[in-house]
């Protein structure tokens, strides 16, 4: 009886092996796609190095900006400046984000154009 579970056991280990690296075949990339996704990894890489350099001077530029507030004379217009520097920052934080999400979605729609696009 244990010696037919076993049987049954290694016929079914070896179905499921033999479905999953026929899957795997199937979802293999031809060399044209290959490429194409390869170069829009790259410009999708690329892409994200602007954003995080972009992001790098909003912080450079807010830093900036409040040296300044520090000289405005009054603590009234301190405060106004500093207010004011929030709300410009606030608004390229934003900016940054949206352009961030635009170019994800751009990146996943060019990788499902190519036909290689695979959903985590």
């Amino acid at each position: 009886m244990a010696k037919a579970r076993n049987g049954g056991l290694t016929a079914a280990l070896l179905l499921a092996l033999t479905a999953l690296t026929a899957g795997a075949a199937l979802a293999q990339e031809t060399p044209s796609q290959f490429d194409k996704a390869n170069a829009e990894a790259r410009r999708h890489t690329e892409a994200q190095q602007q954003l995080r350099n972009r992001a790098h001077q909003n912080r450079l530029d807010e830093n900036n900006a409040r040296v300044t507030c520090q000289g405005a004379g009054s603590a009234a217009a301190q405060g106004a400046c500093n207010s004011n520097v929030d709300i410009g920052m606030r608004n390229r934080g934003l900016d940054l984000h949206n352009d961030a999400i635009d170019e994800r979605n751009n990146h996943n729609q060019i990788l499902q154009g190519l036909g290689v696009h695979r959903v985590p």
